[in-house]
């Protein structure tokens, strides 16, 4: 069982492009963190994940709070998977305008944007340009184990056939993972074509970018899991410790088995007390804890895309009864699944009724 596919495909990550645009200098942007992002972006989401390419132009920085600025140069791509407001500028020290201006710049966008064609702006101070193409991923499921230990950033650069990842690790120094030459070329292409797709803005252009995005961020992520480091910690980490990424396979692999600790234990080669300890540090929950999250992540998946009673869903994720399960899913998810289900069957949207989240200030021309 690939864990990391598994949460993956569970969690359905789909990608929308919302706009290209082409800016001169001096020039900078904020954008809103995503839980004031997501009503506008994805109302039914629970997760937005921000990413930004340079297509060609000057090179601009990407920053953080708490975080060093990250520099992008031409063909780098930046992931900021938790959805994190951060400033995008020429130059780091230029102040973009507040929150509520960039907020209502998107909604009356979003209000009034019509065509086929993907959204394209210019704007800035008319000097030397850039351009970009922005987008974000969504989910329609929160799994916390998997977002939750994801760096807030995370820089490829292909160049001369090598791709480095950069991410921000907890001490906020970025650290570089080297790929493989194969996922350097394969990356390399992706986002030559992600441009040309951009940049041509044709309809058809929408769905395939959407694609392109999804397999983009999964490839990118699998190939981060295999270079981290053995001295991480954290869920992805824990997919590379023997004892708990086996238990993690099992319990992806047999979600409704009766698992016990003392089981899984048994299965993964070490003692009871030493599992709970290893897993509790490493993924920072119980295993029992953790299967019951994973559970609910399963019964919300079945309730939102089959027509299956609420009795069978249960069964099929562990529990012994619909009583039971009602109560666990009330606890965890906060509302009873039949509630949740009539509530979250509405489409997530499409790529092409989405549009771009800023615009310059009135009287702050550079700025926005």
């Amino acid at each position: 069982m690939d864990v990391l596919s598994d949460a993956l495909r569970v969690v359905r990550l789909s990608g929308a492009v919302f706009f290209t645009a082409e800016i001169s200098q001096p020039w900078a942007s904020f954008s809103p963190p995503s839980d004031r992002l997501r009503p506008l972006l994805a109302p039914d989401a629970e997760c937005v994940a921000l990413f930004h390419i340079l297509a060609e132009g000057e090179p601009c920085w990407v920053t953080i709070e708490g975080q060093p600025p990250v520099k992008m140069s031409a063909g780098d791509l930046i992931i900021l998977p938790r959805g994190d407001a951060h400033v995008m500028a020429s130059d780091p020290a230029l102040a973009p305008v507040a929150v509520e201006q960039a907020l209502q710049a998107l909604s009356t966008l979003l209000r009034d944007h019509t065509g086929n064609s993907l959204p394209a702006m210019k704007y800035g101070g008319g000097g030397a340009a850039t351009r970009l193409v922005c987008g974000y991923l969504h989910c329609d499921q929160s799994f916390n184990p998997l977002l939750g230990a994801m760096p807030q950033v995370i820089s490829v650069r292909v160049k001369d056939g090598a791709a480095l990842v950069r991410s921000t690790g907890i001490d906020t120094e970025l650290r570089a993972l080297a790929m493989p030459p194969e996922t350097a070329n394969w990356l390399e292409s992706t986002l030559r074509h992600m441009v040309s797709e951009a940049l041509a803005s044709s309809p058809s252009s929408r769905t395939m970018l959407a694609r392109l995005a999804e397999l983009l961020f999964a490839e990118v992520m699998r190939r981060y899991v295999e270079q981290l480091p053995a001295s991480e910690s954290g869920w992805l980490a824990g997919l590379h410790d023997p004892q708990v990424g086996r238990v993690l396979r099992l319990l992806h692999a047999e979600p409704a088995r009766a698992w016990t600790v003392t089981a899984l234990g048994k299965e993964a080669g070490i003692s009871r007390s030493a599992l709970a300890e290893r897993f509790q540090s490493l993924i920072g929950e119980s295993p029992m804890r953790y299967l019951a999250g994973w559970r609910m992540q399963l019964a919300k998946r079945r309730l939102r895309e089959t027509g299956q009673s609420i009795a069978e869903i249960a069964v099929q994720v562990g529990y012994d009864s619909e009583a039971a399960f009602n109560r666990a899913f009330r606890r965890l998810v906060g509302r009873p699944p039949a509630t949740w289900r009539n509530g979250g069957r509405s489409k997530l949207p499409r790529a092409d009724l989405v549009a771009p989240a800023f615009k310059p200030a009135a009287g702050a021309a550079g700025r926005f």
